[in-house]
């Protein structure tokens, strides 16, 4: 039996939804900010603004909004490469990051998070895994737990 510790579902669609309808409107926001700048007598670097709006409209604010869909798109994707998924058995520990899968099958002496990281120490003391991650502590101290790995509420004091 193993426990996994993801991200939760509506928080992974809603990057996949959310991502692309926020760049929508900050593409929508630059393009109208481009249409304004360019209505001013002077403003500095006006000739950028003025490539922003070149197209005739629609077409203009629709090439805004789509270079917005796209960027936003990235930044979803950015954010999925990112995700630390965390499985835990009795005797491993699966970390994977992206398209990167990293297997830990040491004798763990303390499992624990340090700020955004979550570390593992093996029982010689050697500190083998030092990993960023946004998941929540009660579900990773609870997987750890429920496994019989050695969870710690906080990090050790410095010897």
């Amino acid at each position: 039996m193993e426990t996994t510790v993801d991200e939760p579902p509506w928080l992974r669609t809603a990057s996949w939804l959310g991502c692309p309808i926020v760049g929508a409107g900050v593409g929508y926001g630059a393009w109208a900010i481009a249409a304004w700048v360019t209505s001013l007598p002077a403003f500095p670097f006006q000739g950028v603004f003025r490539a922003l709006t070149s197209l005739p409209q629609p077409w203009s604010t629709l090439a805004g909004i789509a270079a917005g869909v796209v960027l936003g798109l990235a930044f979803a994707v950015l954010w999925a490469s990112d995700r630390l998924i965390v499985t835990v058995s009795a005797h491993r520990v699966t970390l994977v990051r992206g398209d990167k899968t990293r297997r830990i099958e040491a004798d763990l002496e303390a499992v624990y998070r340090d700020g955004k990281e979550l570390v593992m120490v093996t029982s010689d003391g050697r500190e083998l895994v030092r990993e960023k991650t946004d998941l929540g502590t009660p579900e990773l101290a609870k997987a750890f737990t429920e496994h019989g790995l050695p969870w710690l509420d906080e990090p050790p004091a410095e010897k």
